[in-house]
């Protein structure tokens, strides 16, 4: 690629970051920074495995439906990955499982409702990966990087190769195994999850580039991906290393809970 292809390539790909973390919760003027205002449609938390959980909400427009993972840390407390403001009896069952104490906002785009939680939770400690933090710094004050804060709770934060720096992938501990946490690098939209979840907006993913498999998308491809090869080869890594994976998470997407590790090698086999 040349110098001024590849401006033109940066220029493009901030437009399209920017666009999308400048998603809004609310048209209500005033009442834009309160946890109500914030309160979209969503599912209910669903155990995953134990100590981890996630729900499913809805964003307005050709916005696909997004993801929150919570995650009980050994003390107890709960991590909580890209939030999501939930109604009060979701907030109930959330606090429920465990003290909010970490929440992570994986990057620029996923910071929709990081305000609000440490509104709501003052003790909340912010962290994002240090590529993102000017980015989600706009929006609340971070704490710390995820590379320097999570390696104490025993989270491995693995940085992709092969990607534009904007995000991290997070492996948890479970007592039944391994669970690896993607954000926009990785979908898995079904048609059971875009039925049950946005069943008038369903078809119109295809066209993105964006359901019915589990990979990087042909947005993904535009505006993430920078090394083809790094990033298949790193994916089959990832698919070889981790003993035990039992779960993956994605934010846009079903979460994954049966033969991991084939299926991060044919996401990376999509890449041919």
């Amino acid at each position: 690629m040349n110098a001024k292809a590849g401006t033109s390539h940066s220029l493009g790909r901030n437009l399209f970051l920017s666009a999308l973390a400048g998603i809004k919760p609310s048209q209500s003027d005033g009442a834009i920074d309160t946890w109500e205002a914030h309160v979209l449609p969503h599912g209910s938390i669903e155990e995953l495995a134990p100590q981890l959980w996630h729900i499913t909400g809805i964003l307005p427009g050709v916005a696909p439906p997004r993801e929150m993972v919570l995650y009980r840390l050994p003390d107890s407390t709960l991590l909580i990955h890209s939030a999501i403001a939930l109604n009060e009896t979701e907030m109930q069952k959330l606090e429920a499982l465990g003290n909010p104490h970490i929440l992570i906002v994986p990057n620029r785009i996923h910071r929709l409702d990081a305000a609000v939680y440490k509104q709501r939770y003052p003790q909340l400690t912010i962290v994002c990966p240090a590529a993102a933090r000017p980015y989600v710094e706009e929006v609340v004050s971070v704490d710390g990087t995820a590379e320097e804060v999570l390696p104490a709770y025993g989270i491995e934060c693995h940085r992709p190769a092969g990607i534009y720096e904007q995000e991290l992938v997070y492996e948890l501990s479970l007592l039944t195994g391994k669970a690896l946490v993607f954000t926009d690098i990785l979908f898995n939209l079904t048609q059971s999850y875009l039925q049950q979840n946005i069943p008038e907006r369903s078809s119109m993913f295809g066209w993105l580039g964006a359901s019915d498999f589990f990979g990087i998308t042909r947005f993904g491809r535009w505006f993430f991906l920078s090394d083809r090869h790094a990033y298949q080869q790193w994916l089959r890594s990832l698919a070889d290393n981790i003993p035990n994976l039992c779960v993956i998470c994605v934010a846009h997407g079903s979460p994954i809970t049966k033969n991991c590790a084939e299926r991060l090698r044919d996401a990376a086999d999509r890449l041919r």
